[in-house]
Formats: structure tokens, C-alpha cells, sequence
């Protein structure tokens, strides 16, 4: 059940890890894109984890990152160790309302067929 509503989720897509500090990755901002959104990864003082969406689109997350700061560049850090530990944490949150779509003002994604995007078009 857990693994069916993770494909639908991300509509068969794999989410991708991105730091602004290749070398670091721990110490630079820490970026996943999931199907159509992406996410910053926020760290709390106690260490727990959230991701919080930031932009829908590639373009528009580069120029929010160009304005705070001009010379940040993505790096793909998925196959790093800080980058596979990132995606278990993302892939392990709890999505609100799974089991209530009905709750929801929208259809939910399961009700799109694959490669449709009702959202972003």
C-alpha cells in the first residue's frame, strides 16, 4: 500500500537531491524536486526535519536562489551519502490526508492519469 501510494505520488518519477554547496553538501541549502514541485529541506534546532515547498518550476526556484544570493549553483547530491539520507527523510514524511481525499477542495493525484499534470499546465 505504502509503495503504491508513493508512485502515485510522485506519478512514477524519482524525487533528486540538489545542494548549494557540492562540497558540503551538509552545510550548503538543501533543495529535492518530487514530479512537478520543489522542496527546501529545513532543519530545526532539535534536528527534526521538515521540507517545505519553495517553487513549482526549475526556473523560478534559480531565480529566487539568484536573488538572495548571486553566485548559488545547484548540484545534484542524490547518489551522495547526505544526499540518499536526504531523500529517505523526504520519502519517509507522512502526506497529510491520505486516507481522506474526499476532505480535499481538489481532485486528488490518483485521479490523474500518468503523465497528466492538471495542476501546472
Amino acid at each position: 500500500m505504502a509503495e503504491e501510494f508513493e508512485e502515485d505520488r510522485f506519478r512514477g518519477t524519482t524525487p533528486v537531491a540538489y545542494s548549494t554547496n557540492w562540497r558540503k553538501p551538509d552545510l550548503g541549502r538543501t533543495f529535492v524536486w518530487a514530479w512537478t514541485q520543489w522542496y527546501e529541506r529545513l532543519e530545526g534546532p532539535t534536528g527534526a526535519v521538515a521540507f517545505t515547498p519553495v517553487a513549482d518550476w526549475e526556473d523560478e526556484l534559480r531565480r529566487w536562489l539568484k536573488q538572495q544570493s548571486p553566485d548559488t549553483e545547484l548540484t545534484d547530491i542524490s547518489q551522495s551519502e547526505f544526499g540518499i539520507r536526504v531523500l529517505e527523510e523526504f520519502l519517509d514524511q507522512t502526506p497529510l490526508y491520505p486516507e481522506a481525499p474526499e476532505l480535499a477542495d481538489e481532485n486528488p493525484f490518483s485521479e490523474q492519469g500518468p503523465g497528466e499534470d492538471l495542476e501546472h499546465y
